[in-house]
């Protein structure tokens, strides 16, 4: 099982349990071992393009050789603070649990996913969403839902992102093999 797909699991586990508050995240992941890695989180350099969602949760960052996809301060926050979550009194043990859920969810989330440009054949946007299609023909970094919400961006935005992430695409050699 690839690391993604047990980032994904451990935190739909912990964000259903009681002693969390996150919300769900999910990503659509069935091929299983993609050219996708997960690496740490990543700081958005001065001049090159980024992207956040709509709802303000997910960012995508193009660098120099590759395009990163990562929860941003924003939507780390809400993991651990959501504005909406109840107040509760769960006692000594339920509050230390809680803790300690929310700790690894954070810990897992903490994190970026990466797509390299040497394994991209191209990048498109369909209805707000930033589709980056790998050497295979599998589409990543799309169908991202939080809370049941797919992660859109806005499409005017969206769209000049796609185009320098293409412009950086082509000055490399066509999909390594």
């Amino acid at each position: 099982m690839n690391t993604i797909r047990v980032i994904l699991c451990a935190t739909a586990i912990l964000a259903t349990t009681s002693f969390a508050h996150a919300s769900t995240i999910s990503m659509d992941a069935k091929e299983g071992d993609g050219p996708e890695r997960v690496g740490p989180r990543q700081q958005p350099a001065s001049g090159k393009p980024s992207l956040q969602s709509t709802s303000r949760w997910t960012e995508l960052m193009l660098k120099d050789d590759a395009v990163y996809m990562q929860l941003t301060d924003y939507g780390m926050k809400q993991v651990g603070e959501p504005e909406d979550a109840p107040a509760r009194d769960e006692g000594f043990f339920g509050n230390m649990m809680r803790s300690m859920a929310l700790s690894g969810v954070k810990h897992f989330l903490n994190h970026s996913i990466a797509l390299s440009l040497a394994d991209m054949r191209s990048a498109l946007v369909r209805r707000g969403e930033v589709v980056l299609v790998t050497c295979q023909g599998k589409e990543v970094f799309n169908k991202v839902k939080i809370n049941d919400q797919v992660q859109t961006y806005p499409q005017d935005k969206a769209e000049e992102f796609v185009k320098d992430l293409n412009r950086q695409r082509e000055k490399l050699p066509a999909c390594r093999t």
